[in-house]
């Protein structure tokens, strides 16, 4: 009786298990690493607003609520990435106005910043004292 060579069905349903095992573990892992690039840019423009903003107070005396006046770099970073800025005090969602922000005024601005392909949203608010402290300064990655 001669032995033929290969694989018993034991020994190749033991390697499509390990196989399902590791694809069950990785999968998720690659799903956030493709959404992390969104929150990077959503990060991004809330800094780029905070930038502006300084040199447009300076030259008009009061902050603006528009992200437009900003010039090009806000617009950049902003909404030609798909960023969107939401007024401050409200969690976004895919109906908040795109680009709105609130709360501007000759001392203080405030807004949120958020890509709808993202995890979530940052926030900023300049006003002192803050009424939270921890994620005012576009720190904190507040999860949708």
């Amino acid at each position: 009786m001669t032995r033929t060579q290969g694989f018993t069905l034991i020994e190749l349903l033991v390697v499509i298990a390990i196989i399902g095992v590791l694809a069950a573990i990785l999968l998720p892992t690659f799903s956030n690493a493709q959404k992390k690039p969104y929150d990077v840019a959503a990060q991004q423009c809330g800094r780029a607003i905070v930038a502006a903003q300084i040199p447009y107070r300076a030259g008009t005396g009061s902050y603006t609520s528009d992200p437009a006046q900003l010039g090009p770099d806000v617009a950049e970073a902003c909404r030609d990435a798909g960023v969107q800025v939401g007024v401050h005090n409200t969690a976004p969602t895919a109906a908040t106005s795109a680009y709105l922000m609130s709360g501007a005024d000759a001392n203080s601005f405030a807004f949120t910043a958020f890509h709808p392909r993202g995890t979530g949203f940052y926030r900023y608010w300049n006003v002192s004292p803050a009424p939270i402290a921890e994620g005012n300064r576009l720190n904190t990655l507040f999860p949708y």
